[in-house]
C-alpha cells in the first residue's frame, strides 16, 4: 500500500499496521512519536492501528544533544 510518510511516498509491504511500518522504515519505536492523518497515535496502540492506502504518517524522532 502507498503511504505518505514525512512528506514522501512510501510503499508499505508490511502487515498494514503502524508498528510494522516503523520497523520497515528503520525507526526506533522507543524514540518516536507518531501522527496518522493529523492525529497523535498513543504508543500502546501502534500494533493495533491499521493503516489504509494514502494515509499520511508523520514520524517524529527524539534526539538528545546540544
Amino acid at each position: 500500500m502507498n503511504l505518505l510518510v514525512n512528506g514522501e511516498t512510501v510503499e508499505h509491504s508490511g502487515e498494514g499496521d503502524l508498528l510494522s511500518l516503523l520497523t520497515e522504515v528503520g525507526a526506533n519505536p522507543k524514540l518516536c512519536a507518531v501522527m496518522v492523518n493529523g492525529s497523535v497515535v498513543p504508543r500502546e496502540t501502534w500494533a493495533d492501528t491499521a493503516l489504509s492506502e494514502n494515509d499520511e504518517i508523520e514520524i517524529l524522532v527524539f534526539a538528545s544533544g546540544g
